[in-house]
């Protein structure tokens, strides 16, 4: 059996809206998620049951996209998601038309990680401890970049992130100046962001105490530190 990247997703508090809307937003979002992440993919994008939704990806850099293209399409509405990103074993048939048939104790542990509801990012890579302990611990400071964001925050990562807008096309759509475009950049933590996505990528290239030094130093995060 083999080890793939899995990416499930839940709504918090999904019961405080109407849930004929949240179905109609859910439907969009993954909608336009799977048709964009569409050759990366090896499972289909999909509702399970509930709220609950899974994928099963090429790699960990596209898992990352489908995640923070997911996160802000969700957060532009007003809908808080909870993620759970993993590595592990899959049996069965991965295929694009139907999920049933994927079993295997990668999706159980991820799955059971995300039931947890402990964390807006969780993360389980199966038989290593302690990346996943390593990565548990990014995943808060990368919750800590995306919470209390401003509504003007938001709309510039939906431009930036969800529809692929240039700087310069930001500016006109949000209607601002170009040292402001720079400011949302900056205050909306999308550099940041993105650079976490770079380092945990390379911790499944390299040795995760190489990449400890790495994202705690080069950052210039400490643990127990809160991010500006």
């Amino acid at each position: 059996m083999s080890r793939y990247f899995i990416l499930m997703g839940d709504i918090k508090n999904s019961r405080k809206f109407d849930s004929n809307e949240l179905s109609k937003i859910m439907i969009d979002i993954i909608s336009n998620s799977q048709k964009k992440f569409e050759n990366s993919t090896l499972s289909k994008l999909e509702v399970k049951v509930g709220d609950d939704f899974q994928v099963v990806m090429k790699d960990i850099k596209t898992l990352l996209q489908m995640l923070f293209y997911l996160d802000i399409s969700f957060l532009s509405k007003n809908i808080e998601c909870r993620f759970a990103l993993g590595y592990g074993t899959i049996s069965g048939e991965i295929n694009k038309n139907d999920h049933s048939r994927m079993l295997g104790s990668g999706l159980t542990n991820i799955n059971e990680t995300l039931d947890k509801k402990e964390k807006k990012y969780s993360f389980y890579i199966e038989d290593e401890i302690y990346k996943t302990i390593l990565l548990n611990s990014i995943g808060t400071l990368l919750e800590d970049c995306l919470s209390n964001l401003t509504d003007k925050q938001k709309d510039f990562l939906y431009y930036k992130v969800v529809q692929n807008k240039n700087l310069k096309e930001i500016e006109e759509l949000m209607h601002i100046k170009q040292r402001a475009v720079y400011y949302f950049a900056e205050r909306s933590k999308y550099i940041l962001v993105t650079n976490i996505f770079e380092h945990i990528e390379l911790s499944f290239e390299n040795d995760t105490k190489k990449l400890e030094k790495t994202y705690f130093k080069d950052l210039n995060l400490e643990r127990g530190n809160s991010i500006e």
